[in-house]
């Protein structure tokens, strides 16, 4: 192959020896036998000409690595116009995908939008690849890709937000979720497999039932009514939105906000048969019974405990085929292995 030399020099095959070239044609040229060493010639440095009317004008295309190359053309009027034409039509689905994701992060207001977006459309580039998307809506396999990251870095958006963005059936999209996840060997990963906590979900649904001033002392008792909920197992099986509708009824008439089961409907995105179902199922455990004032001295303590077990690093317990982080995650979703109601299996 050529050799190239700093100074404008290269080694001609057929000279056999380094000669001066010549790049003012836009092909690399031997000054020697004419010879064409190289016809794809990139500058790092733009080239301007004046126009009739003395005005400076840019020369030649700029290829960036998104695929997509501004073009200069002069239009009827001898007006001047840049359009971005794609190299082929991979790069012109890559596009398409990178802008539904990046619309999708700025109507969630997802953050940091950059780092999120950019890691869904890593996915959606496998995805591409493997022809994941014909034949499927580049929409929801940008809703699917995105609500994948969301999962990993444990964002509190669940796959209604995406569908309501997107106008698409929730289990339509749900089901391209999980093919999604079958076509990369994801479904087993503890990211997808493992249970969502649902205090995860808490400020936010909390930040958007208009709270005022209040908002955090809310969602305090809302995270403890949780806890109250993982102790007696009242999470498992179930979704977390209605956990977490539950705990934020209850949290509101606590402190004085009068909100019917309507408007936890409209926030948590479940239906009000659910919230029933959850207030009953609350009703028959212990913490249950007690006063405001009661429940929140054991929310105090209940912390306390868990600070001092956090403190300590160990559990005193361990589990089999598995890491002390899986086990600390145990905890961590049902609520610790003391106190409250025994498990449903029992």
């Amino acid at each position: 192959g050529e050799r190239t030399f700093e100074g404008g020099s290269m080694f001609c095959k057929q000279c056999q020896k380094d000669v001066v070239v010549d790049e003012a044609e836009g092909n690399t040229i031997c000054t020697l036998c004419g010879g064409v060493l190289d016809d794809n010639v990139f500058s790092n440095d733009p080239t301007f000409l004046k126009t009739a009317t003395g005005a400076s004008q840019v020369v030649g295309n700029v290829v960036p690595e998104s695929g997509l190359a501004p073009t200069l053309t002069r239009g009827p009027r001898g007006q001047v116009t840049l359009s971005f034409q794609s190299q082929d039509s991979h790069e012109k689905t890559l596009n398409r995908g990178r802008s539904e994701i990046n619309e999708l992060a700025d109507r969630l207001s997802i953050k940091p939008r950059e780092e999120i977006a950019s890691a869904a459309h890593r996915l959606y580039k496998l995805a591409v690849q493997r022809n994941f998307t014909r034949g499927r809506r580049t929409q929801q396999v940008a809703a699917a890709c995105l609500y994948t990251i969301c999962r990993q870095e444990q964002k509190p958006y669940m796959l209604i937000d995406f569908s309501d963005c997107i106008q698409a059936n929730v289990y339509l999209l749900g089901a391209v979720f999980l093919q999604l996840l079958q076509l990369l060997r994801l479904e087993a990963h503890p990211i997808i497999s493992r249970p969502i906590d649902p205090s995860l979900y808490i400020h936010r649904f909390a930040d958007r039932m208009n709270f005022g001033k209040n908002m955090h002392a809310v969602a305090s008792t809302a995270l403890r009514l949780v806890a109250s909920m993982k102790r007696d197992w009242m999470q498992t099986g179930r979704r977390p939105a209605g956990i977490c509708g539950a705990a934020l009824f209850i949290a509101s008439h606590m402190h004085g906000f009068r909100r019917k089961k309507r408007d936890i409907v409209g926030v948590v995105h479940v239906c009000e048969a659910t919230i029933k179902k959850r207030l009953g199922e609350f009703e028959l455990t212990p913490n249950a019974q007690l006063t405001t004032s009661e429940f929140e001295q054991w929310g105090i303590q209940y912390e306390k405990e868990q600070a001092l077990q956090s403190s300590q690093g160990s559990t005193g317990l361990t589990l089999a085929g598995s890491g002390a982080n899986d086990l600390e995650d145990i905890v961590k979703l049902c609520g610790g292995f003391s106190g409250g109601e025994d498990p449903p299996a029992f």
